[in-house]
């Protein structure tokens, strides 16, 4: 007598997601170390002023996290092409799956990353204070107060940052399924991208990605910012879903 079981396509989603949890486990050696070059660099500072009279000297150096925030968002769009290359894809077959269960586990896993490296950024932001606290060269650390409701102000700045890493990991699991699909994108898109930055910037004195940058950075409306990412990494994703359910069961 035969028995079969019948596993469930959420099933088959989760297995992929847990296993890929414990299969790229190194990836997170990787953010730790991208994080802490970027506390060593964040330490010389994003500018000072000095000033005083004859008999006090005045001298301000001021820090901020963003280049943590811009490291972490670097390593997750890195990583977000990574697992969609051919040996990765490949360990989605010792599962009784499909494209669709692989994408979905896969941008599961991007989630993830993400939020584990908004957390881990928002630490070295203090790991950063503590360290110039302690250097010797100074008297005196001073935070800068938010003028509006702290709890709010941090439930604000955590999702935005967290909405950042997440459009980057999106924006890198599209460019990977780009260069998936065609081995052509692995030149294409870096040689478009450079050449981009190069005559927009003759022709117009500034960055041509400002346009891009700005309908994300520039938007005063929290809500409004949140729906435009969110609609972005929708699209991204499903792009990058609809272009590998289009292409051969396995290559």
């Amino acid at each position: 007598m035969q028995s079969l079981s019948k596993v469930s396509f959420d099933q088959v989603v989760k297995k992929q997601f847990l296993y890929k949890l414990r299969a790229y486990s190194g990836v997170y050696i990787s953010l730790i170390i991208l994080q802490v070059i970027a506390v060593l660099f964040s330490l010389n500072g994003v500018g000072n002023s000095s000033g005083g009279s004859e008999l006090v000297r005045l001298n301000i150096h001021y820090y901020s996290a963003n280049l943590i925030f811009v490291f972490t968002m670097l390593w997750v769009f890195i990583v977000s092409i990574i697992i969609t290359s051919k040996a990765f894809r490949n360990d989605d077959f010792s599962f009784v799956t499909n494209r669709l269960s692989s994408d979905l586990s896969n941008v599961c896993f991007v989630v993830l990353v993400s939020t584990i490296g908004t957390i881990t950024a928002l630490m070295s932001k203090y790991l950063l204070q503590i360290i110039v606290q302690l250097l010797p060269t100074f008297d005196s650390f001073y935070h800068f107060p938010v003028s509006m409701n702290y709890g709010s102000f941090l439930v604000m700045g955590i999702l935005t940052a967290f909405l950042y890493v997440l459009l980057c990991g999106a924006a890198g699991y599209f460019v990977g399924t780009l260069v998936r699909v065609s081995s052509l994108f692995q030149i294409l898109i870096p040689v478009l991208f450079v050449g981009y930055l190069i005559i927009g910037g003759f022709v117009s004195q500034v960055s041509s990605l400002a346009p891009i940058v700005e309908f994300f950075y520039l938007e005063t409306s929290f809500i409004a910012f949140v729906l435009k990412v969110l609609l972005t990494v929708l699209v991204l994703f499903a792009s990058s879903v609809v272009i590998f359910n289009r292409m051969e069961v396995r290559q």
